[in-house]
């Protein structure tokens, strides 16, 4: 499936978590052929996200209020969404985490352990700040983290 596909979907909220997502329909999602990593453009704003699996069946596509300020659209409109399956699924933008990892050797390796999405979860932490100030403390914070196994979740010596 390479042809991108472009449907009309309402914004909506999950009252539970607060998220704000596009529905996308089962038949969108087949015609998709199971891809799970999407180039989504919701309005005018395109981006790289994935397709989640919905509560209760169903399927939907989370979209921040930033995406949503960007397109002009709010809770209750109705966005014109395109879909296509990402021709680079694994690609991760690590902006100045790869200059963080590059200086730790330590780092980089432990990196290299986890899967693609745990990766792009720690680059999305850092290329999300807005100033460059905190997108190159993040960075930093993340490599030490890394080399000293004092992620979140890291089990602690001893313990």
């Amino acid at each position: 499936m390479s042809e991108p596909l472009t449907y009309p979907a309402p914004v909506l909220r999950d009252e539970r978590t607060r998220m704000h997502y596009v529905p996308v329909p089962p038949e969108i999602a087949d015609a998709l052929g199971g891809a799970v990593r999407v180039v989504a453009t919701v309005g005018d704003h395109t981006s790289r996200r994935a397709i989640q699996h919905r509560g209760g069946g169903g399927f939907m596509l989370v979209v921040g209020l930033t995406v949503l300020r960007e397109a002009g659209l709010a809770y209750g409109d109705t966005a014109l969404v395109t879909l296509a399956p990402d021709p680079d699924p694994d690609r991760i933008d690590l902006g100045e985490l790869a200059d963080a990892l590059a200086a730790d050797d330590e780092a980089r390796a432990r990196w290299e352990t986890f899967t693609p999405g745990r990766q792009r979860s720690m680059a999305y932490y850092v290329t999300s700040a807005k100033r460059p100030e905190t997108r190159a403390a993040r960075a930093r914070e993340i490599a030490h983290k890394l080399a000293t196994h004092t992620l979140w979740g890291d089990r602690r010596q001893g313990a």
